[in-house]
């Protein structure tokens, strides 16, 4: 006994008070600090001791909360690395998912699970299959980016209902019992539409996919009217054109369903050419406001302002589109730390905010795309429009 190493001895110290019962899940372990003083050894001796412990998923460490005993009782004989996080996506882009995806096989990883990535390509029925198939797999937990839909897929309910470690990211899912990260998506549609504002637009189009039961669409659309409403101006639902669906299907390419789009846009604007910017929910749309601007031989921004949410990277300066740049690493890490918690039986431990629905900032990058308008006088434009 006397010649082990001194990590050892908290280690049997720690592990008999666990196996006895002393210690119960959920219960905070001494710190570092702590054991040191008591033990009279270093902070590393203490560290090594901990690890271990963690190692053989006896606990779990949060950092700047502590360290917990683990509630998942089978899971203490096995090492962390064959534990699994399933994580289903409609699809992923540079504009958006990528940052996310890196970030979450990122934060799996530190944790020690193995991330199983899943492409539902925006379809219930895909969907549904990835949640089965990841559920028959036995991961540990779900991370789901739910598709655009008027209804809740009965997988999703059924892993609610069967109280399955679920977390939303992107998107909430109003009325289920699960926690989401996501953008404040009223907060960032209201700054971009103030932007186009504040730069002296007031005919505004707002340009978006059919607004269905996720919760994305619905609050860019009243984060815009909020916008609006705050500076006093009438809006005109006119201006809004909510039935897009080439970023609602797939593949998102599809050409027969963007020159669909295409050819809405231009209906749209040529019926109200006094709309002088656009605001699109996803960066998909501004490409379609853009070929649609361009095949009517109007300048952008001249002519056409165009504000989006995200945008592709851009290493030669400004880019192509003013956006809303989503903080998918703040959305990825959270809900990693929290679906943790939740899989470890920690999640009783957690702060309120992070077991209901986080929602995180987005930055506004000015791009090439927006302006001042450029237009003559509203006589001018209907003029136009009447072909005089």
């Amino acid at each position: 006994m006397e010649d082990q190493p001194f990590y050892k001895h908290i280690y049997d110290f720690l592990h008999e008070e666990i196996e006895s019962g002393k210690l119960l899940p959920g219960d905070k372990i001494p710190s570092e600090k702590e054991l040191c003083e008591q033990f009279a050894v270093s902070r590393i001796t203490s560290k090594r001791a901990l690890e271990l412990l963690t190692e053989q998923g006896y606990i779990t460490r949060f950092p700047g909360r502590g360290s917990f005993v683990a509630k998942k009782q089978e899971a203490r004989n096995l090492p962390r690395s064959s534990r699994s996080i399933g994580f289903v996506i409609s699809d992923f882009s540079d504009n958006f998912g990528t940052r996310l995806l890196f970030t979450i096989e990122d934060v799996c990883r530190e944790r020690g699970y193995c991330l199983v990535l899943k492409r539902s390509m925006d379809s219930v029925a895909e969907e549904a299959k990835a949640i089965t198939s990841l559920t028959a797999l036995g991961v540990d937990g779900l991370l789901v980016l739910p598709i655009h839909g008027e209804y809740y897929n009965e997988e999703i309910l059924k892993l609610i209902l069967g109280k399955k470690p679920l977390a939303f990211v992107d998107r909430k899912m109003r009325g289920l019992s699960a926690p989401s990260f996501s953008t404040d998506n009223i907060a960032a549609a209201r700054t971009g539409a103030e932007y186009l504002l504040n730069l002296g637009h007031r005919s505004i189009g707002f340009y978006s996919g059919p607004i269905k039961n996720t919760s994305t669409v619905e609050d860019r659309r009243h984060g815009f009217i909020d916008a609006y409403a705050g500076n006093s101006i009438p809006i005109n639902e006119q201006f809004f054109c909510t039935n897009l669906i080439s970023s609602w299907t797939y593949p998102f390419s599809d050409r027969e369903h963007v020159m669909q789009d295409i050819e809405c846009v231009k209906n749209h604007l040529l019926t109200y050419p006094e709309i002088s910017a656009a605001f699109t929910a996803e960066y998909n749309m501004a490409l379609i406001i853009n070929a649609a601007a361009e095949q009517l031989g109007r300048r952008v921004p001249g002519d056409l302002s165009i504000l989006t949410f995200d945008s592709s990277p851009s290493i030669t300066g400004k880019s192509q589109f003013t956006h809303l740049r989503q903080d998918e690493e703040s959305i990825g890490r959270r809900a990693v730390e929290t679906l943790d918690a939740m899989i470890s039986g920690q999640a009783e431990g957690l702060p309120v905010s992070m077991m209901g629905d986080t929602v995180f900032p987005a930055t506004l990058v000015p791009g090439l795309s927006s302006g001042a308008p450029e237009r003559g006088s509203p006589v001018d434009v209907f003029k136009e429009k009447a072909g005089q």
